[in-house]
């Protein structure tokens, strides 16, 4: 079972009570937490991460090639069994992405929101 340090709604590091989570919840922590990784920023993995420079950002992008990115993305992560729902808010004008939705985990479904 995956267990991970939890962090609070500003994305801090909790570190007082119970810090670490598990089962759903420290999957859809690592979905929103592999999401924001940008490709080439981890030093011990630089293939790993979301293409924001290389595929996503910029204004004559494919939604539907954006959403297949991240979807893989999700997909990818570990103990993620299915994608339930997926919605993306892609605003070009404000240059803001959302995105949420549930997926189905080894242990049960959990919701994740990516807000970007």
């Amino acid at each position: 079972m995956t267990m991970v340090r939890g962090l609070d709604k500003n994305g801090d590091i909790i570190t007082r009570g119970n810090v670490f989570i598990h089962g759903r919840d420290a999957v859809a922590q690592t979905i929103v937490t592999r999401l924001k990784l940008f490709l080439g920023e981890y030093h011990l993995d630089i293939r790993d991460g979301t293409p924001w420079f290389q595929s996503i950002l910029g204004k004559n992008n494919n939604i539907n090639a954006v959403e297949a990115i991240l979807r893989r993305r999700i997909r990818q992560t570990k103990e993620v069994v299915a994608i339930i729902s997926f919605n993306m808010d892609y605003n070009l004008d404000s240059r803001s992405l959302n995105i949420s939705g549930s997926v189905l985990t080894e242990y049960g479904e959990a919701e994740f929101i990516y807000n970007g």
